[in-house]
């Protein structure tokens, strides 16, 4: 029941978080601002995101979990709802700041989860939920939403989302195993300590710094993907849910294929799915292409960028073999990669319409090479070392 909650329970954040790429013209109008200005909302909740994880180890460690859990649930909801009936534009970004947070906490102990908690033979499932949950969301929860939309307004579908997600939060309340830890006082030196000592791990700064870099690429696409399909193919916010779909159901079948495509050899497989990821990016992200010919390189993108990443999660251990501390690293992970996607999406948002598309790409391709190149470096001094 833990791996089915954590699902549903990522899935429900995703598909209202990915939502509102592809829906800037409903939320251009509702809002009255610049259709750049919207993708500030994906940012102010990526900082929120941010924030909760920073503080979210040491709130692992000095409250009980099922506590932190019904807290972060009840202010999701509470924001969610709020964002979904207020049309002030200043208002909304911190109720999306709010709701970032909450997101942040659970993040926290879904690695918690998975590191420190859960039993060793669910490990394998669980960095599977961690991963494919956020593409499924795109699959099937964001083209729901758009539909939703349409047929009884953006609010109520954002709103029914947020009431799965606060159910399935309590779901796992319900079914995590108990938390025996000894909680420690929650001090800002605490919070500063726990870093301290993640940042003095060997390869830590090395590993987290490429993946800032790599990940403005993966973010950086996806938050001006409904500006991207609107003026390179002139799709409507409804057209774009079939592409979304079929994007999304390959990145998350691809999960579940990982472990058996493992078998060729995990630096073949890690080298094999980072030349056709800087590939087919390459070719597709100038819009030139005829539109499902560029749909299927997209996917093939978002399946090849999956490939890598779940053989970093599954590497982590292997990295950082001496620590003690995987909770603090697993939330470094999401940390990192949403700090990214807060930079890049402030950054589009800013200045998209002013140095232009074809500008950007350019800047998320260089990002996507100088990320993955410098992953290579760290795992052949690492993992692919060890293996041979």
């Amino acid at each position: 029941m833990i791996v089915i909650s954590s699902f549903i329970v990522i899935f429900a954040f995703s598909t209202v978080d990915h939502a509102l790429s592809p829906m800037v013209a409903i939320l251009q109008a509702f809002f009255n601002v610049a259709q750049e200005k919207i993708l500030w909302l994906i940012s102010s909740c990526t900082i929120g995101i941010v924030s909760g994880l920073v503080i979210g180890p040491q709130i692992v460690k000095s409250f009980k979990v099922p506590y932190v859990l019904a807290f972060s649930a009840i202010i999701m909801f509470l924001s969610l709802v709020a964002f979904a009936l207020c049309a002030n534009f200043a208002v909304s970004l911190f109720l999306r700041f709010v709701f970032g947070v909450g997101a942040g906490l659970i993040s926290t102990v879904m690695w918690w989860l998975a590191y420190e908690s859960i039993d060793r033979m669910f490990y394998t499932p669980m960095i599977v939920v961690l991963t494919a949950s956020r593409p499924m969301a795109v699959a099937a929860g964001v083209p729901l939403v758009l539909y939703g939309s349409k047929y009884f307004g953006w609010s109520a579908a954002f709103i029914i989302v947020g009431i799965i997600l606060t159910i399935f939060c309590f779901t796992l309340v319900s079914s995590s195993p108990n938390d025996t830890q000894n909680k420690e006082t929650f001090t800002l030196k605490n919070i500063f300590a726990r870093y301290s000592g993640a940042l003095s791990t060997k390869w830590f700064k090395s590993l987290f710094s490429a993946m800032f870099i790599n990940r403005i690429c993966y973010f950086g696409f996806y938050s001006m993907l409904g500006i991207w399909f609107f003026k390179k193919y002139n799709m409507t916010t409804l057209q774009i849910a079939a592409p979304l779909m079929v994007i999304g159901i390959c990145e998350t079948v691809i999960n579940f294929i990982v472990p058996m495509l493992m078998k060729i050899g995990k630096k073949k497989l890690f080298v094999l799915s980072v030349a056709s990821n800087i590939a087919v990016f390459g070719l597709f992200i100038w819009g030139s292409l005829p539109l499902w010919v560029a749909i299927t390189f997209i996917a093939l993108f978002a399946m090849s960028d999956r490939v890598y990443n779940m053989l970093l999660l599954m590497f982590i251990p292997s990295i950082f073999p001496e620590s003690k501390d995987k909770t603090t690293i697993g939330s470094c992970v999401t940390l990192v990669s949403w700090s990214s996607l807060a930079a890049i999406s402030y950054i589009e948002g800013q200045f998209l319409d002013i140095l232009g598309m074809n500008l950007i790409a350019t800047l998320l391709l260089l990002s996507l090479v100088a990320g993955l190149i410098s992953y290579y470096v760290i795992f052949s001094k690492t993992v692919f070392e060890k293996n041979n």
